[in-house]
């Protein structure tokens, strides 16, 4: 708040200051939608200005979520449902996976028993494959939950040593 005397010139002026100012907020609270969302982004920067004072970091966005896919999927090939059908039974769960390095949909063969006795909520599971090809030997790490959902997965290369 400013105090003016009005003894001094000075103070004359700044009192029209204050008089354009009064003008300005009143125009704003009658004002149409756009003025109210420029308000709102004035507030949303100082308030950006002030938490880069406090060095805090912004909430990061959530990762996407991508479809499961099951036995329904649409676009799964006739040969995909034939090795699901073919792999699972009481000792086996099949997984179907997307390969990011195949650019193929795969039918992974998980043994019911290392699910359900692990002490460890998140179980890694590696399965080596090669594509359709026949060429680039590489593995991927589920970890799978004890629904057998796939909570993460990594492709890593496969090296195979002369000695085994």
């Amino acid at each position: 708040m400013i105090l003016l005397d009005n003894s001094n010139n000075k103070s004359h002026g700044n009192r029209e200051v204050l008089d354009k100012n009064k003008k300005s907020d009143s125009s704003i609270q009658g004002s149409s939608k756009e003025q109210k969302l420029k308000k709102e982004k004035r507030s949303y920067k100082k308030n950006k200005i002030e938490d880069d004072d406090l060095n805090v970091p912004e909430i990061p966005e959530p990762p996407k979520r991508k479809l499961k896919l099951t036995h329904n999927s649409p676009g799964l090939s006739a040969q995909i449902l034939k090795e699901v059908k073919n792999l699972e039974n009481e000792i086996n769960k099949v997984v179907l996976v997307n390969c990011e390095r195949c650019k193929e949909v795969i039918a992974i063969p998980i043994p019911r028993e290392f699910i359900i006795t692990s002490k460890i909520p998140v179980v890694p599971v590696s399965y080596v494959h090669k594509n359709s090809k026949g060429k680039d030997l590489h593995c991927i790490t589920l970890y799978l939950d004890s629904d057998f959902d796939i909570r993460r997965q990594r492709i890593s290369d496969v090296v195979i040593s002369e000695k085994v």
